[in-house]
């Protein structure tokens, strides 16, 4: 069975190498993106199970990137999750509790990040 496809979007560089390192090691396909433009470009040529983003990038904040995902998946979004320092703007906080998407706190341990990432990939009880 084929590993999910992994999209990690994050404009900090050393963030976006330890994630990719991560699940590469975990034995998922990871693609990464640093821009606005790079993630939609990967996002328009690939279908994606799961997106770990900032959560506050240039042009590319969270909100942004689930109205993207949402209009090219429509029927089945990739799940989402976000990476955000402990402190987050407040304005953000009513999107979070309506995406449900899970934050994971940076910086993080590798464990916690597969951690997340498995679960969020799980499949939900029906």
């Amino acid at each position: 069975m084929l590993a999910a496809r992994l999209l990690v979007v994050m404009d900090d560089e050393h963030a976006r190498g330890l994630l990719v390192a991560v699940l590469r090691s975990d034995g998922y396909p990871v693609d990464a993106a640093a821009t606005r433009a790079e993630a939609l470009s990967l996002i328009d040529r690939h279908a994606y199970a799961l997106v770990l983003s900032s959560l506050r990038m240039p042009q590319l904040d969270g909100p942004a990137l689930a109205q993207v995902l949402e209009a090219r998946w429509p029927l089945e979004m990739p799940a989402l999750v976000f990476v955000t320092q402990p402190a987050f703007a407040p304005d953000l906080a009513r999107f979070l509790m309506e995406s449900a998407a899970p934050l994971l706190q940076w910086p993080a341990r590798p464990a916690d990040i597969s951690r997340i990432v498995a679960r969020s990939l799980a499949p939900t009880p029906a």
